[in-house]
């Protein structure tokens, strides 16, 4: 065959021996339902299309059937605990229902993407910043698309909300490190300037403004997501004549990079140097020690269950549904409280607020 030839679905079912309709379901990737199609004529049809070098073009299908049985994933940064295993247990259990998983990366590609008519449904793993935002989550749910969104502050209004409320869980661990510590070092993912209130920072500061705890401007650094960044900055706080005692992080990566930099440095985690993060992932429960954290119990399962029952149509498209998701203090290896067994009372264990196993 020339280099011009594009094949057809025709061709794959010539090819493999069977009908239209056969080479359609098998490629779609779709399971159950009343059509049951052998092993050895999925591999057959599988085989052909392979050969032939044939792509199928969902766009145009969507377009024909009314669907994609495409599903987008939008986060902001996968170097994030929650925003990678949030997109890995879509991609994990999505296809089972006979759903692609497209990952989206950012604010504005998904307003794009899914107002093009991109895909069926949508995780948006972050809350909305702006009125066009909120505009382009009524429009969609207005067209039919099933849509959860992960969000402190959004309601309800044709699509369901998993609402996450970090500033619990954040209150308990400044209370926790402002009886125990006066040098608390601050490591953040933002810009210089203070961060504002609904950030993991500005919850932080607010809460040792609540216990009359001033933090010292000179020990919060900004990391930028990067963990070059957070273990240089780490290193140098610890290298002060009167370094922090403990640390709070708004991630799991920078915790990790000061845990490493704390054993460079030949501190001793907990007794020398207390650590506690906002989120974590499987890196952080087995590392060593296991890190101290503020989290939800587990989430991630239920964001992609409700996603879906709207799909499947098992919730009513002119409601939403409200899922509280609180946040807690978690006790792990980094806290002298985790190693000692103390507060076992607040509902620590090890698999609390953990993205493994859909859990961020």
């Amino acid at each position: 065959m020339g280099s011009s030839f594009k094949p057809t679905i025709r061709d794959v079912a010539e090819r493999a021996g069977v009908s239209l309709a056969t080479v359609s379901y098998v490629l779609s990737g779709r399971h159950g339902g009343s059509t049951r199609i052998s092993e050895p004529t999925k591999a057959r049809v599988v085989e052909a299309a392979k050969s032939l070098g044939y792509v199928p073009n969902h766009a145009a299908r969507g377009m024909r059937r009314g669907r994609t049985d495409t599903v987008a994933v939008v986060v902001e940064n996968l170097d994030s605990a929650w925003d990678r295993q949030l997109a890995e247990v879509a991609n994990r259990v999505l296809p089972e229902h006979g759903y692609r998983v497209v990952v989206l990366l950012g604010q504005e590609a998904w307003r794009n993407f899914m107002l093009s008519g991109g895909a069926d449904g949508a995780i948006l793993g972050f809350s909305t910043e702006t009125p066009e935002e909120d505009h382009t989550l009524r429009d969609l749910a207005d067209r039919g698309v099933a849509q959860v969104v992960v969000s402190q502050f959004q309601q309800p209004d044709g699509f369901d909300v998993v609402s996450v409320d970090a500033e619990a869980g954040i209150a308990q661990a400044a209370a926790y490190l402002a009886d125990r510590h006066s040098r608390i070092a601050v490591l953040h993912r933002g810009g210089p300037a203070p961060g504002p209130r609904g950030t993991r920072l500005g919850l932080f500061r607010q809460a040792m403004a609540d216990l009359g705890v001033e933090l010292d401007e000179n020990l919060i650094r900004a990391t930028h997501g990067s963990w070059r960044e957070a273990y240089q900055v780490a290193g140098e706080l610890l290298m002060l004549p009167d370094p922090p005692t403990a640390f709070f992080t708004t991630a799991d990566l920078e915790a990790l990079c000061v845990s490493g930099s704390a054993t460079a440095a030949k501190l001793r985690i907990p007794d020398d140097m207390e650590i506690i993060c906002v989120e974590t992932s499987d890196l952080g429960h087995y590392f060593d020690p296991p890190l101290t954290s503020v989290g939800p119990d587990p989430l991630v399962g239920t964001v992609v269950d409700l996603l879906i029952d709207r799909l499947e149509g098992r919730t009513a498209q002119s409601s939403g549904r409200l899922v509280p998701a609180p946040w807690k203090l978690h006790h792990r290896g980094t806290t002298v409280a985790g190693v000692s067994g103390e507060e076992a009372a607040d509902g620590s264990d090890e698999a609390a607020d953990s993205v493994s196993n859909g859990v961020p």
